[in-house]
């Protein structure tokens, strides 16, 4: 067992105190021990009050966690490139999964194909066995072409909406030479941030987005406007008819929400649908962005801004931005600090935790803890960040049960751990474990 001390750690402003003080015996309960599974960088449920939850590996396998302790037989495996930050990225299962009468479950991974392309595959659980997948019903439903190993998104999550968000970085190198992230259409590699067109060889889109789909119906004849599939031609997936650039000519479709860097993990509030992205920046700074349920077509900024801080003044930057929004969180890259891993706002058991929103940096292990106070105001402030632990770990991922229950996953280690509290000891006994 972990148990570690509250602190508070501010950077260029004057420090600033939670609205809510988490419990002073509030620790991280280590459920799978270092070594035990690889690489991990997701925890998921299914929904189906099994009390299951499914550890996503980096190497395309996911395992199953049920009565405190792991399945012998993964959920899944599959092939993806590995390279960098490819490889399994995503699961997410239907919202109407019941392991019975509807079996469905998605994954977004890398596919080990020419140019490596991101992906999101359908697969069902074997009738009869919910703990492992039927490899015959695999269906690729969408694929979009990506640039290097790096800045590829990669997180699935479904909205309160029933349709899915797929998170989709900028495609790599640093600084976004294209400007993919601002870019509604499709353009070749062409080095001109200001072009947002067609040319000669690969045409690349969805760059720097979040994607909203209905991967559970399919498309007879694809829009030009869909920008995954090709014009004419069948679908596997639906373009949701509210999403904010139908209609438009020369705009995806898919797209929901852009100008992002690479939102590595996103998350829903189960209890209000509110959307929270958490985008890794380049030089200088992290940031996390809070949409209240029904936000449609939001420019996150980059890379005119990396935080709230000018990244450049380049066209397309040299006119206002149109929809931008600010993070509510943000933090410089000092004392080790690196690249943020978003989280969840925690709506488990441990009753001074409940609306607190979790997320880490990868390089250093601290854990941050944020509030929204009824008049819409964060704390702690911009610029400035709670430290609940510096803990050891590695954190590429966090995870939600169906109880509410926040998971740490420490990709360097292989560990996976828990928020417990003696005020509330419901997650321990769910899972078969007593600290």
């Amino acid at each position: 067992m972990l148990r570690f001390a509250l602190l508070l750690t501010a950077m260029l402003v004057a420090p600033c105190a939670l609205a809510q003080t988490p419990p002073p015996d509030l620790t991280l309960t280590q459920i799978v021990a270092p070594g035990a599974v690889s690489q991990p960088l997701a925890v998921r449920h299914a929904g189906d009050g099994s009390g299951r939850i499914f550890i996503v590996q980096k190497n395309g396998v996911i395992r199953v966690y049920k009565n405190g302790a792991l399945v012998a037989t993964p959920l899944l495996t599959i092939s993806v490139a590995t390279s960098s930050e490819q490889g399994l990225l995503g699961l997410a299962f239907h919202p109407d999964y019941d392991g019975v009468n509807e079996r469905r479950f998605y994954v977004a991974y890398t596919q080990t194909t020419s140019g490596n392309p991101q992906a999101i595959a359908e697969f069902r659980t074997t009738v009869g066995n919910p703990d492992v997948a039927d490899l015959t019903s695999r269906r690729e439903v969408i694929q979009v072409p990506d640039v290097a190993g790096n800045h590829n998104g990669g997180d699935i999550v479904f909205g309160p909406d029933g349709y899915l968000y797929w998170s989709m970085g900028d495609g790599g190198p640093q600084g976004d030479p294209n400007g993919f992230a601002q870019c509604l259409w499709k353009k070749p590699l062409d080095g001109t941030p200001s072009n947002c067109s067609p040319g000669g060889g690969t045409n690349y889109f969805l760059l720097g987005k979040i994607i909203r789909i209905d991967p559970t119906q399919t498309t007879a004849s694809a829009s030009s406007e869909m920008c995954a599939a090709t014009a004419g031609q069948p679908a596997g997936y639906r373009i949701p008819p509210d999403n904010p650039f139908v209609g438009s000519n020369q705009t995806c479709d898919e797209i929901m929400h852009y100008g992002m860097r690479n939102p590595w993990r996103i998350s829903f509030d189960k209890v209000t649908g509110d959307l929270f992205i958490a985008d890794v920046g380049q030089n200088a700074w992290e940031e996390v962005t809070y949409l209240p349920a029904g936000s449609s077509g939001v420019n996150l900024g980059w890379k005119c801004f990396e935080g709230t801080t000018t990244f450049t003044t380049a066209a397309p930057c040299n006119v206002p931005l149109v929809n931008y929004l600010p993070p509510f969180q943000t933090y410089q890259h000092l004392s080790g600090r690196c690249s943020i891993t978003g989280g969840y706002r925690y709506r488990g058991p441990i009753g001074a935790l409940r609306g607190t929103y979790i997320n880490s940096d990868y390089c250093t292990g601290e854990l941050y803890f944020s509030t929204r106070a009824a008049n819409g105001t964060w704390s702690p402030g911009l610029t400035q960040v709670n430290v609940w632990q510096d803990t050891p770990y590695s954190i590429a991922g966090f995870g939600e049960d169906e109880a509410g229950n926040v998971y740490v996953t420490n990709i360097g280690g292989g560990g996976v751990y828990v928020f417990t509290s003696a005020s509330d000891n419901s997650a321990i006994f769910e899972h078969g474990f007593e600290g």
